[in-house]
Order: C-alpha cells, then structure tokens, then sequence
C-alpha cells in the first residue's frame, strides 16, 4: 500500500510541479518587467540675487505621489498648495519624505551650472506632483558690505514651500528621474523698512526637457547683470567675478534675448534672437561693454 501512495504522489507532484513552476516564472518575469518604484533625485539651484550670501534653512523635502497613473496631471488644477500644508496625503496623491542632509545652504553659491543634491530616494511608481520643502527660522542674508540681516518669511508666507512638477518635464528612462529646483532669489526676497522678507518662487526643470544659455561677459569692472527673456520666461545670471563667466539653465525652447545691464559708467547691452533647444547649451560669443 506505501508502495502505491508514493507512487500516486508522485504522478501528482509530475502534473502539479510544470504548471507552479509556469505561475513562479510569469510572476518573475512581471515582477522584473514591473518595477515597483523609481529612484528620484532633487538638485537644488539657483536664479541670483544682488547679496554676498542668501542662507536657507532646510529642514525636510517630501514628493507627492499619485499612484493612478490613468489620471490627468493636477499641474496647474485644483489641488491648491494651502491645502496642502501639514497634510501627508489627500485626493490628489500621497507625500514621501526623502532623505536630504538637513541645514543651512548658501544658495547664492548655487549658481553659474553650479548646483548641489537636495534629496534622494525611492518612490512609487506614480505622476510625481508636487515637492514639498519645509524649511526653518535660521534664514539670513550677506550683504555687500558683509553685513548678515536676518531673512524672515514675508507675512501669510508660510515655512512649507511648493514646487509644482509639470509631467512633460520628467524623464524617467530606466527607473531613474532627475529633477532641478530653481531658487529665483531676485523674485523671493524684498525689504521693506530695513527688514529682509523671504516670499519663495520656485521653479522645477530637467536637463533633457530644458535648454541653457552660457557666454562670458568683459570688462570685470562693469559688474553685469545677465537676463534671459522670451514672453514670460525670463532667468537672470551674475557673472562670476573672476572671469565674468555665466550661465543660465532651465529654458523652455524658444527664441530669447539677453540683455547685460552694467554700472561704473558702462552701457548696457541685448542680443537678440538667442534660440534655446530642450537638451541642448547654447553658448554665446564674448561680450564687451564699453563706456
């Protein structure tokens, strides 16, 4: 009888064995070919301001996810940022803290092609919405004269400060997305009485959905202020001081003009039909200002 049951259990275990190791395959092989998150990558940036220094508190970064992928994007609809704040998901999606090395970041440094990781980490497969930064109390400006000012937030400014993603600016080739946070700090800070106010405007861009624009500017005395323009999108550079080298990212593809506006007795100066391509650096010939 012991003879016949394992016998039987084996021409069982001979039917049953090909068909789980059919199931264990297909699901292996779904499994790979489904990644279950992507791998994101927030760089920090910046759009210049006159100042020595402009330092921000960074305590957290989060992204909000929505995981329906069948849904339109929420760039520019209702889910409005105040709603947002101190919440950890809603109907549009679901925030995820990424890692990020808390602090205090000179963002005038950040400047010229230059810029520096803010936050990495695994998300869910999903629309990336929104990024959320929370920064703290210990804001401060440099002033030319060396002189720090406390940089405080502009009233109803509250410390969540919001980038929208627009999902045409998103290259996710590989499970791997990369994402800039341009600092505008010429638009963010004001002062009134004496007393500097930080009102963020933060814009996001790729380098493979963006253009960029690169030149350098002489004589170093001249001290000029580079702005990009086309409609409404305009960026500004300050060149570097030691060879008057600049250079502007994070341009929609269009034609612009780039007007060097100058001091100590120089006139200033525009070119004009600059064309800026997604992928790609435009780079200018050497322009000197004369008096």
């Amino acid at each position: 009888m012991k003879k016949i049951t394992l016998n039987r259990f084996g021409m069982m275990m001979a039917m049953v064995l090909p068909v789980f190791l059919l199931f264990f395959a297909i699901a292996c092989n779904k499994s790979a070919s489904t990644p279950q998150n992507k791998f994101l990558t927030v760089h920090l940036t910046d759009d210049p301001a006159l100042f020595n220094d402009v330092f921000i508190d960074v305590k957290t970064v989060e992204v909000k996810i929505d995981p329906d992928l069948n849904h339109d994007s929420h760039f520019d609809d209702a889910d409005k940022d105040s709603d947002n704040d101190g919440t950890d998901h809603d109907q549009f999606g679901k925030w995820d803290t990424l890692h990020i090395r808390p602090g205090v970041y000179d963002i005038m440094k950040l400047r010229n092609g230059l810029d520096t990781v803010l936050a990495t980490g695994n998300i869910p497969v999903g629309r990336i919405e929104k990024i959320r930064i929370t920064v703290g109390s210990n804001n401060s400006v440099v002033l030319a004269n060396k002189v720090s000012q406390p940089l405080i937030l502009a009233p109803g400014q509250n410390n969540y400060l919001y980038v929208k993603i627009d999902e045409k600016e998103i290259d996710d080739a590989g499970g791997q997305v990369s994402l800039w946070i341009d600092f505008d700090l010429s638009e963010s800070i004001r002062e009134y009485n004496g007393q500097f106010y930080l009102k963020p405007v933060l814009k996001a861009f790729s380098m493979e959905q963006s253009g960029s624009i690169e030149g350098k500017v002489l004589p170093l005395d001249a001290h000029a202020i580079v702005k990009a323009y086309s409609g409404t999108d305009t960026a500004t550079a300050i060149p570097e001081t030691g060879n008057g080298e600049f250079k502007i990212r994070g341009l929609k593809t269009g034609t612009y003009s780039v007007s060097f506006k100058s001091s100590n007795g120089y006139r200033d100066t525009t070119i004009t039909n600059v064309q800026v391509m997604k992928g790609n650096n435009t780079e200018l010939p050497t322009v000197t200002l004369h008096k």
